[in-house]
Order: C-alpha cells, then structure tokens, then sequence
C-alpha cells in the first residue's frame, strides 16, 4: 500500500492519548477516527489530534469501510469483546496489553483472527523499542553468556480510590495486570516459558493485588525474580545477569534508552538509543508496516507469545487468589 495506513482509536483515554500523540512521528499512518460512548470526551479527543471521524458508537467505527485497523484502549475488561467485535468485522486489532483477563479469552482471540483471516497483536509497547531489542540480541549473540538470573520490577503509587480503575476488581485493576504484565514479559522474552512459578500476592480491599512478586525457575535452571505494585514507587530497572557478564535497561527499563553491558573482567560497553516524544511510536510504526505489508500476525509480538503471558498471568493471579468477575 502507497497510501497511509488509517487508524481508529476506540477508547479515548489516556493511553490514548499517549498513543495518539505519536502519529506525527510516523508519516504511513494516519489517525482518521475516534469512537467513544462519551459524547463530549470523544470531541474534545477528536479537536485536540485533528481527527476527521467522531462515532458515538464502536459498531459504527468497526464497520467503516475506510479504517484499516483499529486500536483497542479500553480499560482491561472490556477487551476480549471488543477485540472480538472488530475481528468478527475482519477489523485489523491492535489492543492494548493485556489482551484479555485469562488464557481461555486470549485463545478464542486467536482462533477468531485466524478464521477471520484478520490481524491482531497485543500492544506491548516494550517490544519495539530499539533498547529491548539491542538487549535479546546482546544475548542471543553470547554477550554475557548464559543466562542465570533476571531481575525486573515496575511499580508505582496510585491514588488511594477504591473507585479508579488500578484498585476495581471488574474493570481488571491490580499491580500484575496493570504493571506486573511488564517485568513478566520481559522474564518470557529472554528467558522463555517458565517450568514453576511461585507467586505471593498483597490484596487490597477491593479484591486487587497491591503488590505481586513472583519467581520463575526455567528448563536451563535460570531464575528469574519480578515485582509489581500500585501502591510502591519501585526503581523501573531491569538486570539479566549471565555467565560472563550483566545487561542493565537503565530506568525506566520499559522504555529505556540506554542499555549497559558489564563484563565480569570489568570491561563496561554503554549502548544509547535517544528517541523522542513518549515512545509510541516504534510500536505504531511496526503495526503500520504489518498491514502495509498483509500480515496476519506480527514477527515480533507473536499471538503464541501473548498466549504464553496470558497463561502464565492466569497462574500469577490463581497463586495470589485474585479472581476476576469477568475471567470464568
């Protein structure tokens, strides 16, 4: 396609508007519509990103013929329908992580885009920053031999509201869910699927994990230790510590811009990759080229990949009597 890629964005939250306001960084896409049950949100989203469409409905939306693909913000709970909605559409779906809240929900996900013969990929942003890239390559190549133990963390202090989102048991709050699918994806990614998992959870009155913390133990007897919370602001580094050496993603490590290797001899090799604006922008460009280019799945956020971290999640939160309303 020579023409730009044309983006819905269903949910005009602020996620939304972070992933918005990469648009300009990336000339192949274009965001032409935003659909909202919220009249008034919907507009004032649409004024401030210039957006053409305003639909006060998401069926509307889905099914315009002039959308090439549609990002899913919503708050958690509402994903597995709504993603379900535009692949039943054959709507192009990129839908922010997680995809869903449990392994049964992301599985008929995939099963619906493949027989929809539709595009789908969970928005784990983290993915496509050249820093997280540069650090599995690091590894894949030897750089700090093998890998024994990976350390990440991402927490922070969330308003003490039972009523907001991070802390409402239906709209899918909680730290693993929130922030905990972070250092979880990073512990799959580099080190692959867990062979036991011992998870303990905090719960807050509501019903949510506070904190999480989990430990992973994999075929080669790597270890691997990762935290989350809504209520500790915790330092956001990541360190995978090998054979011959470490990888530090300097903090934020979510999306880091410099990663640091140090040799067990003491050598030290810094690798920066300065970016502007949030960072959205690798992901929204990688999801343009996949539909530029007719693919059905992305190469570097796999649909077996987000499976794996769906089910892996569902074990997490099971260990840490976490129950969701709508994961039955």
């Amino acid at each position: 396609m020579n023409q730009p890629i044309k983006w819905g964005i269903l949910g005009p939250g602020k996620i939304a508007e972070k992933f918005a306001s990469a648009f300009s960084q990336v000339p192949k896409a274009k965001l032409v519509a935003v659909a909202s049950r919220d009249e008034k949100r919907a507009g004032a989203f649409a004024h401030k990103f210039n957006i053409e469409k305003v639909y006060m409905s998401y069926e509307a939306m889905i099914t315009d013929p002039q959308i090439d693909i549609i990002y899913i913000a919503t708050p958690h709970t509402f994903h597995y329908e709504q993603t379900l909605l535009c692949l039943e559409h054959k709507k192009a779906v990129l839908c922010e992580k997680p995809l869903t809240l449990s392994a049964k929900q992301t599985e008929e996900l995939i099963k619906a885009a493949g027989k929809n013969n539709t595009f789908l990929m969970e928005g784990m942003w983290s993915r496509f920053f050249p820093a997280t890239i540069s650090a599995l390559n690091l590894i894949q190549k030897g750089e700090i031999g093998e890998v024994n133990f990976l350390r990440a963390d991402f927490g922070f202090s969330a308003p003490h509201d039972p009523d907001h989102r991070v802390l409402n048991l239906k709209l899918g709050g909680g730290a693993q869910l929130d922030v905990g699918v972070y250092p979880l994806f990073l512990a799959l990614l580099i080190c692959g699927e867990p062979t036991t998992i011992h998870a303990v959870s905090k719960l807050a009155g509501t019903g949510v994990d506070e904190t999480t913390a989990v430990q992973f133990q994999f075929d080669n007897g790597a270890i691997a230790h990762i935290l989350s919370s809504i209520v500790t602001d915790t330092p956001k580094q990541a360190e995978i510590m090998g054979s011959t050496g470490t990888i530090t993603l300097q903090a934020p490590w979510h999306k880091s811009r410099e990663v640091i290797v140090k040799k067990n001899n003491g050598e030290i090799k810094t690798y920066r990759f300065p970016y502007e604006g949030v960072g959205f922008h690798y992901e929204l460009e990688h999801a343009t080229q996949c539909i530029q280019q007719g693919l059905k799945e992305s190469n570097l956020m796999t649909l077996d990949f987000s499976l794996r971290m769906a089910c892996v999640a569902e074990e997490i939160l099971q260990q840490g009597k976490v129950k969701y309303p709508e994961s039955n």
